[in-house]
């Protein structure tokens, strides 16, 4: 992480970044260990630098060989099929009809999303019963708002430019003002 990111950050900031970078570090050794014993290695795994907008931490999963990438897949659809069934027979009665398994998009907790319905980039906060909470990505310049799961999507480059311009901008006003 830079020094000019560092020294904006307040001690809490500081410490949550730093919590995410073990997390992600953490969910890296995780991963690194069920894709090689899988069968498939993934040499480039790497975690990212902090986002100056949240503070989160992703892991990078590199380039593979496709040979790799296609058993990867495999063992993944297996395991997704695996879950599904396992998830589908614990929710069958509050779901639905017996044998019906919904799986449905959620982001991660603090991942940046488009809210298609408001055209506004937010903060993936929660799901609340059947909508998402999403918070404004400048903390403090709004209130937190409802959306529907079926109208929200992970914010592309483009969006991401808009959180960081938003970010950067209400910076420069609590420097000036």
């Amino acid at each position: 992480m830079s020094d000019s990111l560092l020294s904006r950050l307040t001690g809490e900031q500081h410490r949550q970044v730093e919590a995410n970078q073990r997390k992600a570090r953490s969910a890296l050794e995780e991963f690194r260990s069920a894709t090689e014993a899988a069968g498939c290695p993934l040499p480039s795994l790497a975690v990212d630098s902090p986002s100056v907008v949240t503070g989160l931490v992703l892991v990078l999963l590199g380039g593979a060989l496709p040979d790799v990438i296609t058993r990867l897949a495999k063992v993944i659809r297996a395991g997704v099929a695996a879950l599904a069934a396992e998830e589908g027979a614990a929710q069958a009665a509050e779901d639905g009809p017996a044998g019906s398994v919904s799986l449905m998009w959620t982001p991660y907790d603090g991942q940046l999303v488009l809210d298609c319905e408001r055209d506004q980039v937010g903060v993936f906060q929660r799901a609340e019963g059947a909508r998402f909470v999403l918070a404004p990505v400048v903390v403090g310049s709004g209130c937190d708002w409802l959306a529907d799961p079926l109208k929200v999507r992970a914010a592309d480059a483009n969006d991401r430019v808009r959180a960081e311009a938003s970010v950067l901008n209400a910076n420069s006003k609590k420097r000036v003002g």
